[in-house]
């Protein structure tokens, strides 16, 4: 009996405890980072760490073996620049909520170039004193065109006494990664050759930034040239070094040094704007990125305390080099290389002053790139290079087809390459509505040798139609008085360039499309993750990670500042991905 007794007892007593750790379970949860660092890389395109695995030791190699890695991750809208796709990473949300539909478009109204982050009454802040900032407020810049917010938007709204900083060598990239909220976003300013930020966000820079630009770190690579900085054996997963269609042409070949425009600015040996720009272009503007955010961590005291922080980082160098020498080069391998170097350094910075474990940390990117034309016509792809002109020729040869069809003689297309507007004059002489002028204009256009589609603002505007090719891309890059009446598409592997050399991204094929996605951090459950996602669940899901529930959060708070217009809804599309949460 006392036997029974003893094991009714034990099992009343198993129960209770299961049940007491089960509760536990719910009330204590893994601690929220302290530290939340944000890693962009423009023009990242996924296939980097598979052809570069191999050569990875620091940085990106740490991410790729322990993080959680999504293999199959796209930007799901068309225009695959970098202002949108910064925007869509940080706010969850496709470009036709958000409403960074490019880096520029045309003015509806005025029929003048817009930049998305251009704000005449945020003057830009390049020191610490407020009155010297004056005479930047041409430059002004500002997220007032951002009409959704960003997770540092998210954060502030749980956690007033978080702090948020933005650091880039883009302007567009650190404003709309940092959103309405954030403490400060900084970026490379080649006319200084230091990091400046936006009345938007402060009156002055902080002590600790104003001496950083003093002390000039960007001169000590005045004199020095880009050189190799691995054994020339790592080098044979890319091209040849010598390739006529990268760079300039002629200067397309290692080591790569300044070459001043004018005699006597080299007879000066001066340092100006125009070393500051070639700086730019080159992967030592992504080390002063990185040793600024390390000087912003220590100087904010970012992570120090139980109130999470985040930290966004745009790195700029890759798409860079990307552009002027393509994918394929022996340029863009030494940069990932160095990158690599650079982002171990900056982890081991962030061990010492945070504690990884305290950290979690999540690196993406905002477009892929089109590898060289030439490259890809050796290899047997359909690919060409087309110069503006040549291209322009062909759609104004369509355009006078209509306008002798249609008996005018108005200009037809107000404006082209790659959106186009229309005359809507033409539509009233002619006695057609607006959306059949949109209809006509644009299957004339489809007969353009380098275009797959042409979409209109109509159909783009549609929930339904006909299954085609990328559809439901365009119609995520479509928004309302900033998209325009047609959308061009490009034939797959096709460039339209103003230069000889270099490429470009931009098309919703996926050599833009596909980026990387890794999380990173105590919470992050390793592993290779290959169903398809979207950039979307980027932001939902670092969300996730710092105990944000997005339904519960109110917006009535929202600073508008200088003048400028808070968003106009708050929403996400992305979901989270909760697969990788432990």
């Amino acid at each position: 009996m006392k036997l029974r007794r003893y094991f009714i007892v034990l099992s009343l007593a198993l129960v209770l405890a299961a049940a007491f750790f089960t509760s536990c379970s719910r009330w204590f949860k893994p601690a929220t980072p302290r530290l939340a660092v944000v890693i962009v890389v423009d023009q990242m395109r996924y296939d980097y760490f598979v052809r570069f695995a191999g050569l990875f030791s620091g940085g990106l190699a740490k991410l790729w073996r322990e993080g959680a890695v999504f293999t199959n991750v796209h930007h799901d809208h068309a225009v695959t620049e970098t202002a949108p796709g910064h925007a869509t990473l940080l706010t969850g949300s496709h470009p036709s909520h958000h409403g960074i539909v490019a880096n520029d478009w045309r003015g509806r109204q005025t029929g003048r170039n817009v930049y998305c982050v251009d704000d005449s009454n945020s003057a830009l802040v390049k020191s610490g004193d407020k009155a010297a900032n004056d005479t930047y407020a041409v430059d002004g810049k500002g997220p007032h065109r951002l009409r959704r917010h960003t997770l540092g938007d998210w954060l502030k709204a749980k956690y007033p006494r978080a702090k948020v900083i933005s650091v880039s060598g883009k302007d567009r990239s650190a404003i709309l990664m940092a959103g309405f909220e954030a403490d400060a976003a900084y970026w490379f300013y080649a006319p200084i050759g230091g990091f400046v930020s936006s009345r938007y966000y402060i009156e002055a820079l902080p002590a600790w930034a104003a001496q950083w630009n003093v002390e000039h770190h960007a001169d000590r690579y005045h004199g020095k040239a880009w050189e190799k900085s691995h054994p020339e054996k790592d080098y044979f997963v890319s091209r040849e070094d010598l390739f006529n269609a990268e760079g300039d042409g002629e200067r397309t070949t290692f080591p790569h040094e300044f070459a001043a425009d004018d005699t006597a600015a080299t007879a000066a040996n001066a340092i100006d704007k125009r070393f500051y720009d070639w700086l730019s272009n080159t992967p030592f503007v992504d080390v002063l990125t990185l040793e600024f955010a390390q000087q912003a961590v220590q100087a904010e005291r970012l992570g120090a305390d139980d109130t999470p922080d985040l930290l966004l980082i745009g790195l700029k160098a890759t798409d860079a080099i990307g552009h002027d020498y393509g994918p394929l080069s022996q340029e863009s391998e030494d940069n990932l290389l160095r990158l690599d170097t650079e982002l171990a350094r900056f982890f081991a910075f962030l061990e010492k002053q945070v504690g990884l474990k305290n950290c979690l940390i999540a690196l993406s990117a905002d477009h892929g790139v089109l590898p060289l034309p030439e490259e890809l016509r050796r290899r047997g792809f359909e690919s060409a290079r087309l110069s503006k002109a040549e291209a322009t020729d062909e759609v104004k040869s369509v355009e006078r087809e209509m306008q002798q069809e249609w008996q005018t003689n108005r200009r037809i297309l107000r404006s082209w390459l790659w959106d186009v507007d229309l005359d809507y004059a033409v539509a009233d002489s002619l006695g057609m509505a607006p959306a059949e002028l949109r209809a006509a204009v644009a299957a004339k256009l489809r007969s353009v040798s380098f275009l797959s589609e042409v979409f209109t603002s109509d159909e783009l505007s549609a929930t339904d139609g006909a299954a085609r090719e990328h559809l439901e891309r365009q119609r995520h890059s479509f928004y309302p008085g900033r998209s325009p009446d047609l959308a061009m598409q490009i034939k797959p592997y096709y460039l339209v360039s103003s230069k000889p050399q270099g490429t470009t991204h931009g098309s919703p094929h996926n050599y833009d499309s596909h980026v990387p996605m890794i999380f990173w951090g105590e919470r992050v459950r390793p592993g290779r993750i290959d169903s398809p996602h979207k950039t979307i669940d980027f932001a939902p899901t670092l969300a996730q990670w710092l105990s944000l529930d997005l339904s519960q959060l109110s917006f009535n708070a929202i600073k508008v500042r200088a003048g400028g217009a808070a968003p106009n809804e708050f929403g996400v599309d992305g979901q989270v991905l909760k697969m990788v949460i432990k």
